[in-house]
């Protein structure tokens, strides 16, 4: 994502305010900062922070908490080219080449579990 012009200090409160509603739902940054190069393809995001969550309910009961409403203004109106996703874990590597080689389907896959 990038800061708009002039918002570093309304994402810097956000910041403020989020670390602690992270924590009470489970949440941990993983990695946060600045891009620095892209060695393959195109972005063009000057940040990129990644969030670890116990579970996709875990993440929803953040989004719903009142508390995150209030601060989520300061993060959507002061960037741009914001991208959230959730992403399945595989356990092993050999749990993410098996859902490959059946095709992306993990009811076909002979390893790893399926997690929110």
């Amino acid at each position: 994502f990038d800061i708009l012009p002039g918002r570093h200090g309304d994402y810097a409160n956000y910041l403020r305010g989020v670390g602690p509603l992270l924590a009470r739902h489970g949440g941990r940054v993983i990695c946060y900062g600045r891009t620095q190069t892209v060695y393959f393809g195109e972005a063009h995001q000057e940040f990129c922070g990644l969030v670890q969550y116990p579970s996709r309910e875990a993440m929803d009961a953040l989004s719903a908490d009142a508390d995150f409403r209030a601060i989520r203004p300061l993060r959507d109106d002061s960037t741009t080219n914001y991208v959230l996703s959730v992403i399945e874990d595989f356990d092993t590597m050999q749990a993410a080449i098996d859902f490959m080689d059946a095709g992306g389907h993990p009811e076909h896959s002979t390893s790893g579990d399926t997690h929110a």
